[in-house]
């Protein structure tokens, strides 16, 4: 006898802070479903701390004031915004997971996707092997479309490959921001005086050997305001530019692209307004679901 498959009303793809947003707006049950094994990858593990955007025009919910107030108490954010302390993020988001009890599937990757008429059928592979789950929605908070790839659609635009630099100098001293002379490169603050950023952009059909080879030989030939500086360290996996959601994949099937904010508190944000608002038009329109 074959077990009925589990039911959720919601299906996340991606632990990105835009996923992790909506499934704590969302007021009904929900699966998050993440590829990797850790949360906020697409700002944590790219280096992306976020850019100096002002913090003080938006109007935030008190879960979105939470965690902006907890992000300031520990240190890794500045009150009025700025780029945020990457390492420290990651155990933050971890904690907001375990105590909402968010079902987060992690190291878990969607084999297919099936419209049944009422929803989805969707098929996940993981440790644990197939297992088939029912959904009436889905939110895509992932860069590549992971629930849906088609590799006939160019999602990314642009590919940035970013490192650490490191000027020798302890972490309340100010490292100066030396701008190369090229529009290809940037150097970016990070939350702390001593923390700076190499951004790279390469080519968007650039594999990640070429982009790593490219940021080495780019540091080879570096300018001579930056001879004393040295790379700390490499991001694991690619910066993406990709288009600003929400896009409509299909019926009850929904593109938030997480990255495509500029800052990691924006990007929860934009999931936490997206899924509260579709919660309000449930509610307004009675039994009709509205995506």
């Amino acid at each position: 006898m074959t077990a009925e498959a589990a039911h959720y009303q919601l299906l996340v793809c991606g632990a990105t802070f835009a996923g992790l947003g909506a499934a704590l707006a969302a007021k009904l049950p929900v699966i998050v479903v993440e590829r990797s094994a850790g949360v906020g990858q697409e700002f944590i593990e790219t280096f992306n701390p976020g850019s100096f955007e002002a913090m003080d025009d938006l109007q935030f919910s008190p879960l979105e004031q939470s965690l902006h107030a907890e992000l300031i108490e520990r240190n890794l954010m500045e009150p009025e915004g700025g780029p945020v302390h990457l390492p420290g993020v990651h155990s933050v988001l971890c904690k907001r997971v375990q105590d909402a009890g968010l079902k987060v599937l992690f190291l878990t990757e969607i084999i297919e996707v099936t419209a049944t008429g009422e929803g989805f059928e969707v098929t996940l592979y993981n440790v644990s092997g197939f297992q088939t789950i029912r959904v009436d929605r889905i939110l895509d908070t992932t860069s590549r479309r992971f629930s849906q790839p088609d590799p006939s659609y160019a999602t990314v635009n642009r590919k940035i490959i970013r490192a650490h630099l490191s000027a020798g100098i302890s972490g309340n001293e100010t490292a100066p921001i030396v701008q190369p002379l090229d529009e290809q490169a940037q150097i970016l603050p990070g939350r702390f005086p001593s923390e700076r950023i190499l951004a790279l952009a390469v080519d968007a059909r650039a594999d990640w050997p070429a982009a790593r080879h490219s940021l080495q030989e780019y540091w080879r030939a570096r300018p001579a305001s930056l001879a004393l500086w040295t790379i700390a360290a490499v991001a694991s996996t690619f910066g993406l530019q990709v288009p600003q959601g929400p896009i409509e994949l299909a019926a009850q099937w929904i593109w938030l692209p997480s990255e495509s904010s500029p800052h990691p508190l924006q990007s929860f944000r934009q999931g936490y307004r997206f899924l509260q608002l579709q919660s309000e038009e449930v509610v307004n329109d009675g039994n009709r679901k509205t995506v």
